[in-house]
C-alpha cells in the first residue's frame, strides 16, 4: 500500500511540474500559481480517481490499459461541473496522471516483454481517442452552460409606462415571492419596488406582466420592454444598487429597445427620491 500511495505522489508531482513548467514557457509570471492548483487538484481529484480506476480495473486483464485510459479521461471531462472554462486543462492533467501511473506501474512489475503490435496500438489508440473525445467535448459545451440567469419576473399595474425601478440590499425589505424559479418583484404605482436581495447578474432572462387591480397577468411583449441597466448610491452609512428598465404600451417595437434612451418615456423616480419616499436614508447599510 506504501508503494501504490507513493506512486501516486509521484504522479502528482510529474502533472504538477509538466504542466506548470509548460506555462513557465508562455507566461512565467503564472508558473507558481499554476504549480499550486495543479498540485491541490492533483491531489485532491486525481489521486481518488486513480484508486478507483485501480479498482475498476483491477479484473480486466488484458484491457486494463483500455478501460483506465476510459475512467480517466470521463472523469477529467467530468471536471467541468466545477471548472467550467479550465475543465480541458483537468483533461490535460488526467492525462499526464494516467501515463505517469502506467509508467511507473510497469517499471515496478519489471515487465520484461513488450505487449503484442496489436494490444499496443489499440492501447495507443483508446487513450487518443478518449481524451481528445474529453476535451473537444468541453470545447463545444456551450457558453450558456457556465453562465447564471436572472430569472426575475415584473409584475408592473397595468397601463404603466414609463421607467420602472428595483432598488437592492434594503434589510427590511420583504424577499421577493418565488414562481416556478423567477423571483417575483411587484411594482407600484410609483413604478419601483424594494428587495433585500442583491443585483442579480448573469444572462438576462427576465418576465414581464401588467397585472390588473384584480390581479388577472398579461404578459407583455419583449418588443415593448427597454432593458436600462444598474446604478446605484451610498454613503458612509448606507449603499442602495438599483436596476432598471423601461415598459410602453404607445411605442412597442425594435427600435424601442434599441434605443440609447427611450424618447418620450416618462422617467421613473431616481434612486435618491425612492431612499427619500421610503425613510432608507435613516437606515444603516
Amino acid at each position: 500500500m506504501q508503494e501504490i500511495i507513493s506512486r501516486k505522489i509521484k504522479s502528482v508531482l510529474v502533472v504538477s511540474i509538466i504542466l506548470s513548467g509548460f506555462f513557465l514557457l508562455l507566461e512565467p509570471w503564472m508558473f507558481v500559481i499554476v504549480l499550486i492548483y495543479a498540485f491541490i487538484g492533483c491531489t485532491v481529484y486525481g489521486i481518488p480517481v486513480s484508486f478507483l480506476s485501480d479498482f475498476v480495473t483491477r479484473k480486466a486483464g488484458r484491457y486494463r490499459f483500455v478501460l483506465a485510459s476510459l475512467v480517466y479521461s470521463v472523469f477529467g471531462f467530468l471536471s467541468f461541473i466545477v471548472l467550467r472554462d479550465l475543465g480541458v486543462f483537468a483533461v490535460v492533467c488526467s492525462l499526464l496522471f494516467f501515463l505517469s501511473e502506467e509508467w511507473q506501474s510497469a517499471r515496478g512489475n519489471g515487465r520484461g516483454q513488450k505487449p503484442a503490435n496489436k494490444m499496443m496500438f489499440m492501447n495507443g489508440l483508446s487513450t487518443v481517442l478518449f481524451f481528445s473525445l474529453a476535451a473537444f467535448g468541453l470545447m463545444l459545451l456551450p457558453d450558456t452552460m457556465f453562465e447564471e440567469y436572472t430569472n426575475r419576473s415584473y409584475l408592473i399595474p397595468k397601463g404603466y409606462e414609463g421607467e420602472v425601478r428595483v432598488v437592492y440590499n434594503i434589510e427590511d425589505a420583504p424577499p421577493p415571492e418565488k414562481s416556478e424559479g423567477f423571483d417575483v418583484y411587484r411594482i407600484n404605482d410609483k413604478g419601483y419596488t424594494l428587495s433585500s436581495l442583491p443585483v442579480s447578474e448573469g444572462i438576462i432572462n427576465d418576465q414581464y406582466y401588467y397585472v390588473d387591480s384584480e390581479g388577472n397577468k398579461e404578459k407583455i411583449d419583449e418588443a415593448c420592454i427597454h432593458i436600462g441597466g444598474t446604478d446605484g448610491v451610498g454613503n458612509e452609512e448606507y449603499e442602495y444598487s438599483s436596476s432598471y428598465f423601461f415598459v410602453t404600451q404607445t411605442q412597442c417595437g425594435d427600435t424601442f429597445g434599441e434605443n440609447a434612451f427611450p424618447p418620450d418615456m416618462p422617467r421613473g423616480m431616481s434612486v435618491d427620491q425612492i431612499i427619500d419616499e421610503e425613510g432608507l436614508d435613516k437606515l444603516a447599510y
